[in-house]
């Protein structure tokens, strides 16, 4: 889950009109991680950044970024507080356009497999399946 600093700088470069994708498992491994996940996905859709969802039963535990064509991040850390500031995660900036290349071509392999979450499926949700998100995202300072 991120944190307010995080998913400002998120939301605000999807509004500047940065392309900002986010790929996520479709059913996460964590059931209460993942419905605190899903409570930000409104947010971030009506901001203007892409969610797409990698099928079930697969999970998706892929952790990196590309910038632009020439870096990229790669490491074991989540986007989350807990990971930057409490488990001793580490991430590395990789710069050059062939390792980022070489990076894009497994996210477009990615983006080949799932499917695209859009802000109307989002909204068309059941009213629990919202309240069940929002619920474990106050409680995901103790997950």
């Amino acid at each position: 889950m991120p944190d307010e600093s995080l998913l400002s700088a998120i939301t605000t470069a999807a509004q500047r009109g940065v392309a900002v994708e986010l790929f996520v498992s479709e059913k996460g491994e964590q059931l209460m991680v993942s419905h605190a996940q899903c409570s930000y996905y409104r947010f971030l859709l009506e901001a203007g950044v892409r969610i797409f969802r990698y099928p079930y039963p697969f999970v998706l535990h892929a952790k990196h970024f590309s910038v632009d064509d020439h870096t990229a991040v790669i490491g074991s850390s989540n986007m989350d507080i807990r990971s930057f500031n409490l488990d001793f995660e580490v991430s590395m900036m990789c710069t050059g356009g062939s390792f980022v290349a070489e990076l894009r071509e497994v996210e477009d392999a990615y983006r080949s497999v799932c499917r695209e979450l859009t802000l109307t499926e989002w909204k068309k949700r059941p009213l629990t399946q919202r309240w069940l998100d929002n619920v474990m995202r106050l409680t995901s300072a103790v997950q």
